[in-house]
């Protein structure tokens, strides 16, 4: 399961925040498209214009924040920040042997 945390951020405190999950068998681009349209449809927000700098930024960190020139439309926050909570990848945190050591 995809899985996606959205924070509307105002004067440095959280004012919202939601989840958007996606279960599709789709790509993991696709699916964090339609997390987002997800995400802004639940803030009832217009979709935000996303640049390449924010493709680059959540490859590489699993997180993207949104400023208010990146929608079209006025908003009523001061950031949108986005995190990767979960892309549907199981990775065990540490191995261990069948006598329960750590390798």
């Amino acid at each position: 399961m995809y899985k996606l945390w959205a924070k509307k951020i105002k004067d440095n405190r959280i004012i919202n925040s939601v989840t958007a999950t996606n279960k599709d068998s789709i790509s993991n681009k696709e699916k964090r498209k339609k997390c987002i349209d997800e995400i802004c449809r639940k803030f009832d927000i217009s979709i935000p214009v996303w640049l390449e700098n924010h493709d680059v930024e959540f490859s590489q960190y699993k997180y993207v924040v949104l400023y208010p020139e990146d929608f079209i439309d006025e908003i009523d926050f001061d950031k949108l920040e986005i995190e990767l909570i979960d892309d549907g990848n199981k990775k065990s945190s540490c191995l261990t042997n069948q006598a329960g050591a750590f390798w």
